[in-house]
């Protein structure tokens, strides 16, 4: 069996299926329940944790397709219903001396224009500070937080 299969079975075998088993009992759970807030809670906890899992998988499998193409010189090939296209980024300058380069091409530097400390901004004004130009915006909507007991 290859590496790439491997390692697929392993987190699906020790991430995904028991995640998964874990969400069908979570969503009866919530199916059974008078209030299904509770059990909804155990359902988040596991999708993320299925999300995580997927998302590794999914990056593994991305990153051993492209070693095939490299490996085997393939820049493109028909998978499906879907065509992949090894893609190479340009490479980017980066600079070791930048008072050399200051020196040597002068035009390359543009001025920063003045950058407001938000922080210290969002400080003041929720001191109740009154400061002409600026206010405290609308508040987001928030989000709830789970963590495990304990902590």
């Amino acid at each position: 069996m290859s590496a790439v299969l491997d390692h697929a079975n392993e987190i699906h075998k020790n991430v995904l299926r028991p995640a998964m088993n874990e969400w069908i009992e979570a969503l009866t759970a919530m199916r059974a329940a008078n209030d299904p807030d509770g059990p909804a809670i155990a359902g988040i906890v596991v999708l993320e944790r299925l999300a995580k899992g997927s998302k590794e998988l999914a990056d593994i499998l991305r990153d051993k397709v492209r070693v095939s193409c490299d490996d085997s010189g393939v820049l493109g090939f028909e998978a499906g219903a879907y065509e992949v296209a090894r893609v190479r980024p340009k490479p980017q300058g980066e600079v070791s001396d930048a008072d050399a380069l200051r020196i040597a091409a002068p035009e390359l530097f543009e001025p920063q224009p003045d950058k407001i400390n938000r922080t210290e901004l969002t400080k003041r004004l929720r001191k109740g500070e009154a400061l002409p130009g600026a206010a405290l915006g609308d508040a987001p909507i928030g989000h709830i937080q789970i963590r495990a007991k304990g902590r």
